[in-house]
């Protein structure tokens, strides 16, 4: 399927990006964290074929923007030219500390290895959907309890709990594992190409599976989003940074490249909630390297306000140019940062066709207009400039300062005003 075929409901890939406001959109994983040079390639490429921003979404993967048709084939070679290869779909997704994290529970990448061949021999019999998910949670430093999965594994003492969406199937040993998850793979290519975990039913999976022990739902948490330093195995140090609301521009990711040379950084992995993660240097380096990220514009302490603004990224298509929702979350945060509680998301008008932050409350970008999400009836809270989009967020924050209560949230008084 060619990028412009691209449905609307399917995820944008490298090979087959994704037209939305600002051209087309290719989104992957790398396969291994990439080194200095190759971030500069990234970054490269970004700009040469592409409007040069780079993104990390909320799941850890990679988004670059602004390719076009006849740009898109030249972005993906000069990728490849560097060594920087998409993993292949399904996504297995683990921590990028994995192995390496002394507070996880196990390591999860030996299950993954198991998990990707049983995935393999699944696709030589039928397509499964793009959008299917297996995530491996196993604690430690950087969480994945909140992400959505179709399967989700979750390691324990004695073995894995195994989830169907929300339901929880039972616990396997790990050896076990693999084949159970070829049943449910076989169970949703039976459904449809399209098929998710809300397709099967729960009971008729697990019975199904053999030496499955019952097992209490076990309760996901939101995943923990804090940059700062890590400690791995061996005491060795790690530091996790933030995107500015998931997106950066080329040149800073070249500044980043620059640091990591500098200062002798072996490689960067991506890492969920819109981070990355650095690693392979000195511990007397990271008393040089989050100052020397902070001052070309990444999240380097963990009391980061803007962090607790959370966004889906996208853009809107206006008469007057595109907003992109990064964009509009930092010029938030640079007016009012006092009014992020944590209370309320940013979302883009095609959110409401199946974002990520779908159940979350806030405030939705639809073309030039903010109005509440999920509210037809509400009045629209602003309506910005592309050019000066800040005129526009000033103004709301100062309605919101004028009428909010004490100890009322920020979400509590958009409320109102989209209804007054």
């Amino acid at each position: 399927m060619t990028s412009s075929q691209t449905p609307r409901g399917a995820c944008p890939t490298l090979d087959s990006p994704m037209a939305v406001a600002d051209g087309l959109l290719a989104r992957f994983r790398p396969q291994a964290g990439l080194r200095s040079n190759q971030l500069s390639a990234l970054a490269d490429a970004a700009e040469a074929n592409g409007n040069g921003l780079i993104e990390i979404t909320a799941r850890g993967n990679l988004q670059v923007r602004g390719l076009k048709q006849s740009s898109a084939e030249a972005f993906r070679k000069a990728l490849a030219e560097s060594g920087i290869f998409a993993q292949p779909a399904p996504a297995i997704e683990i921590s990028p500390l994995a192995g390496d994290d002394p507070k996880a529970i196990t390591d999860p990448r030996p299950l993954a290895r198991a998990i990707r061949a049983v995935c393999n021999e699944a696709l030589e019999r039928d397509i499964l959907s793009p959008k299917l998910s297996i995530v491996l949670v196993t604690g430690g430093q950087i969480l994945l309890d909140g992400l959505k999965a179709d399967i989700r594994l979750i390691a324990r003492p004695d073995g894995w709990a195994l989830e169907l969406g929300s339901d929880t199937i039972g616990e396997l040993d790990q050896s076990e594992v693999p084949a159970a998850v070829g049943i449910i793979l076989s169970a949703l290519q039976s459904e449809g190409p399209r098929s998710r975990a809300s397709d099967l039913s729960a009971p008729q999976i697990a019975a199904q599976i053999e030496n499955l022990r019952p097992l209490a739902h076990s309760s996901v948490r939101p995943a923990s989003y804090m940059v700062g330093p890590l400690s791995l195995s061996g005491q060795a140090p790690a530091l996790r940074v933030g995107l500015p609301f998931g997106q950066v521009k080329a040149r800073q990711v070249r500044d980043l490249a620059q640091i990591m040379s500098e200062l002798g950084v072996e490689e960067a992995r991506t890492a969920p909630d819109r981070s990355l993660v650095l690693l392979g240097f000195d511990a007397s380096v990271l008393r040089d390297l989050a100052p020397a990220l902070s001052r070309v514009g990444y999240w380097t302490r963990p009391d980061a306000t803007g962090v607790k603004l959370s966004i889906c990224s996208g853009a809107e298509d206006t008469d007057a140019g595109v907003i992109q929702a990064a964009e509009l979350a930092q010029a938030f945060y640079s007016a009012a940062p006092e009014l992020i509680d944590g209370s309320f998301h940013v979302h883009v008008s095609t959110c409401a066709k199946g974002c990520p932050h779908a159940g979350r409350p806030g405030i939705v970008l639809d073309g030039s207009q903010l109005t509440l999400y999920r509210a037809p009836d509400a009045k629209p809270l602003a309506t910005l400039d592309p050019a000066a989009i800040e005129t526009g967020i000033v103004s709301l924050a100062n309605r919101i300062r004028d009428t909010r209560q004490p100890d009322e949230t920020t979400l509590s008084v958009l409320g109102r005003l989209g209804h007054q």
